[in-house]
């Protein structure tokens, strides 16, 4: 087998995040480039068991490359060999709903969902452009995180308005962290030694997702139209009455303050003041091994905290019972992201407020993994 590698790329407004994997799939190398056209920008780069702490200077997704580039080539990997790149692309509509073998053409089109996924798409392309222009050599490919949900049905993913807005502007349910629940029910499925299960797959970080997984296949999941909708989040709403926007407009909120306030300001930093679900923990009561926090909680925070803490698991369990309904039978509950995988009072909140009994299962992500398997043999 001739070595050959695979790179793999998560590009965000001002990071970068890379691995990569040999011809078998065994990463070899990654990291993150972060405050790209900011001030202080580095990299943080892990190579076998070193890692290693950077400044460089980016003011852009192509410097990014560069960087990452160098220090490959610094460990002695030959990247005229990295033959394929795959791309995390946030949203690919309802046409793209396969790894896509990236032309200028194909990219061209892919702008013209910008306006689904204005946060994430326009960052994605810029990785794509970036790597076109500096690793000529190899195939650019993207990964959606909109596919795994294409198998969702058409009454799980139509919302009840006139049907022309979905015929003409294309509004219904996509759904997001697509990648994510892919991998972890491919791993789930190992464990349990069961093909086709039927899962619930909780992806809860930052950004917070739950999807029900039947015989493999995703028929509903919490986000929408935008990954706005859904579970309360670090920053995010996620499920409100969306009169609740005309009345705050009407009350003399542009719409960019709006969508400021839903995206960015409310979820669990709303209701507490605090980002961190390690911070609301600690607020609430709980004990972090290895975790301080950087300031003293006041009584009024320490209420809020566990308030904005029985509103998240809570939302989470009418997530799960809403599934379990549509599933009927289920073989395992599936926790991922940072939250899910590393905060087991969180998971021992959800599962003791589940009526019956249900396996759970902590599945690490691994959406560069996921990426590359996917276009392994493209």
């Amino acid at each position: 087998m001739s070595k050959h590698y695979i790179l793999v790329i998560n590009a965000g407004s001002s990071s970068l995040k890379f691995k990569l994997f040999d011809e078998l799939l065994r990463e070899k190398a990654g990291g993150i480039v972060e405050r790209i056209g900011l001030s202080g920008s580095f990299m943080d780069f892990k190579f076998g068991k070193s890692e290693k702490k950077t400044m460089i200077s980016v003011k852009n997704h192509t410097d990014a490359i560069k960087g990452l580039l160098h220090a490959l080539a610094e460990n002695r990997i030959d990247f005229s060999l990295i033959k394929k790149i795959g791309h995390r692309v946030v949203h690919g509509g309802e046409k793209f709903i396969k790894p896509t073998l990236l032309t200028k053409k194909i990219v061209a089109e892919l702008k013209n969902y910008n306006k689904l996924a204005p946060l994430h798409n326009p960052n994605n392309i810029a990785g794509i452009e970036s790597c076109m222009k500096v690793l000529p050599q190899a195939k650019n490919f993207a990964v959606f995180d909109t596919a795994f949900h294409s198998t969702l049905p058409d009454y799980a993913y139509l919302y009840p308005l006139p049907y022309r807005f979905y015929e003409k502007q294309s509004i219904r349910r996509y759904g997001f962290h697509g990648i994510s629940h892919q991998y972890v029910a491919l791993q789930a499925e190992k464990k349990l030694k069961k093909k086709k299960a039927n899962l619930i797959t909780c992806h809860l970080g930052s950004g917070c997702s739950i999807t029900a997984i039947s015989a493999g296949k995703s028929v509903d999941t919490s986000m929408g139209f935008t990954p706005l909708e859904g579970l309360m989040m670090s920053t995010r709403t996620g499920d409100i009455d969306p009169a609740i926007a005309f009345y705050l407009l009407k009350e003399g909120m542009t719409p960019n303050e709006v969508n400021d306030l839903f995206n960015f300001q409310s979820g669990l930093k709303g209701v507490s003041g605090l980002k961190d679900m390690r911070d609301i923990m600690l607020a609430s009561g709980y004990k972090i091994r290895g975790y301080k926090a950087s300031i003293k909680f006041s009584n009024e925070q320490k209420y809020l905290a566990r308030l904005a803490l029985k509103m998240f698991f809570y939302r989470v369990i009418k997530y799960i019972g809403a599934y379990v309904a549509i599933l009927g039978k289920v073989d395992a509950i599936v926790f991922t992201a940072g939250i899910g995988e590393r905060n087991k009072d969180i998971r021992d909140l959800i599962m003791r407020g589940l009526r019956n009994k249900y396996k759970s299962l902590v599945i690490p992500t691994n959406e560069e993994l996921m990426i590359a398997r996917l276009i392994a043999n493209k």
